[in-house]
């Protein structure tokens, strides 16, 4: 670990400057422990953005509660819990949106089986699989991983090396592809995907 220059004052002399109104001394403390912060939260949470996010609301929080913190106990581990609680927050809400998103795809896709079910005209099934054959080949085998084998969006961005949501869009995307090239056939053209 990388001990803090300490040339402009110890963190407890700069944190107590700081607690009796000498805002500019905490722009040292920034310098000195953000690398460090950077890097923890990065570990955690590996997305670079976020990881800069979350740097800065945990220096923000810090700054917002320094009358607070006792300044005898050392800086570095109190900043990193404010930073861990962020991180957490943030997953929980990343676990969330990716259950939202797999709830979304659930009905979006109950809808396109409800509108192909078997009281539907046989066209349409065939229809369907026309569609499907004049689509790319990957794209094709993108609909068979979420659809044939029932992998999650996850699963297939692990195997594709792709982020979920370039998964999650795609398959939305060709989707309506999809329900547009059955419409079109049905209404009587023929165009291709």
């Amino acid at each position: 670990m990388i001990e803090p220059d300490e040339s402009d004052g110890s963190d407890s002399d700069l944190l107590q400057r700081v607690q009796r109104g000498e805002v500019e001394a905490f722009a040292t403390v920034v310098r000195r422990h953000l690398p460090s912060l950077r890097a923890f939260v990065a570990i955690h949470l590996p997305v670079p953005h976020l990881a800069d996010e979350i740097a800065h609301e945990a220096f923000v929080f810090a700054f917002r509660r320094i009358r607070e913190f006792d300044t005898r106990r050392p800086f570095r581990p109190w900043l990193r819990a404010v930073a861990w609680q962020l991180v957490r927050a943030e997953l929980q809400r990343f676990a969330r949106e990716q259950a939202n998103q797999s709830r979304l795809e659930q009905l979006q896709l109950a809808e396109l089986t409800a509108s192909l079910t078997p009281d539907a005209p046989p066209d349409e099934i065939v229809f369907l699989e026309q569609c499907l054959a004049e689509l790319p080949p990957h794209l094709r085998r993108l609909i068979e991983d979420r659809y044939r084998h029932e992998h999650t969006s996850t699963q297939i961005a692990a195997r594709w090396g792709r982020t979920g949501e370039w998964v999650r869009v795609t398959l939305f995307r060709v989707r309506r592809q999809l329900r547009a090239c059955i419409e079109a056939k049905l209404a009587g053209g023929h165009n291709a995907i």
